[in-house]
């Protein structure tokens, strides 16, 4: 299977790249190769616009991938889309470009910046026959996996939650511990408060069925992801920096998968009250200010 890329603008764009094209990688997806990719960036994002010529360099030398800048001569050649520009503002706009081919297409984090924008993605989803999938990798760590078919009472999230001016509030970054709660306790969230420190903010949610979780968003970037579970009669500890398999491999055997059968592992109705939930936090933490 031939995958196109857009964007290279993002760590994930060599990340997604090697998983697939490096046989020789330890946890090398089989089944299909970014074969081509559409080289872009947003110029009024910093992290955006500074990190392209390295990834450019990697992904089209290291790997060689083809750059098109032609949408449709890339369309013509590829069976399958990764959006995958680091910027959530043109995530629909993209999509609109390549929905009418009526190929599968992974959407990388945050599928899109508001519920406006999410609805109308479903619609032309629909309209065109087009499966849409979209995930936060760290839904498909070994140990969220493992702790999703445990009976899970309570949970404290905690993870780095930096901002971006352009992708305001949990968009950009508090998407993945969010998704970490959805993944284990659902998206029927009754109470939300949000409490702020200096370093951090708390968020507690407290679900329909009774379970409740916390998630400490810390406002510096690092790598630190992870939770306390508590069951009813144990206590699991979440470090997914220190599983062997990353879980960028376990998201990119997902979407290959997707891409074969055109199923999502995350319904888009989910990923749609996953977007209604950043808003209300996002709400929450600006007037904690």
């Amino acid at each position: 299977m031939k995958i196109g890329l857009i964007g290279l603008d993002t760590s994930h764009s060599e990340i997604f790249t090697r998983l697939l094209n490096d046989s020789e990688d330890a946890h090398h997806v089989k089944g299909a190769q970014i074969t081509h990719v559409i080289p872009t960036y947003s110029e009024d994002l910093r992290i955006s616009r500074e990190r392209f010529p390295q990834y450019y360099e990697i992904v089209t030398n290291k790997y060689g991938v083809i750059p098109v800048e032609d949408v449709e001569e890339f369309m013509t050649v590829v069976d399958a889309v990764i959006i995958g520009t680091v910027d959530g503002r043109n995530h629909l706009e993209w999509l609109k470009k390549v929905v009418s081919y009526s190929k599968p297409v992974f959407i990388d984090k945050p599928i899109v910046m508001n519920s406006g924008e999410m609805k109308e993605l479903i619609n032309l989803s629909k309209i065109y026959n087009t499966p849409v999938m979209s995930s936060s990798s760290l839904r498909f760590s070994e140990s969220v996996v493992q702790a999703k078919s445990a009976d899970i009472q309570s949970g404290y999230f905690f993870g780095p939650t930096p901002r971006q001016e352009q992708m305001p509030g949990y968009f950009w970054y508090g998407i993945h511990l969010v998704e970490m709660v959805v993944t284990i306790f659902g998206t029927e969230v009754e109470k939300m408060k949000v409490e702020t420190y200096k370093d951090c903010e708390q968020i507690h949610m407290t679900f329909s069925n009774g379970k409740h979780a916390i998630i400490r968003g810390e406002n510096e970037w690092h790598n630190r992801f992870g939770a306390t579970l508590h069951t009813k009669e144990n206590v699991h500890s979440l470090r997914l920096w220190e599983e062997e398999k990353p879980y960028y491999a376990g998201l990119i055997e997902q979407v290959v998968q997707f891409f074969e059968t055109g199923v999502s592992p995350v319904p888009i109705e989910e990923t749609k009250e996953i977007v209604g939930l950043l808003e209300e936090i996002s709400s929450l933490c600006s007037k904690q200010f």
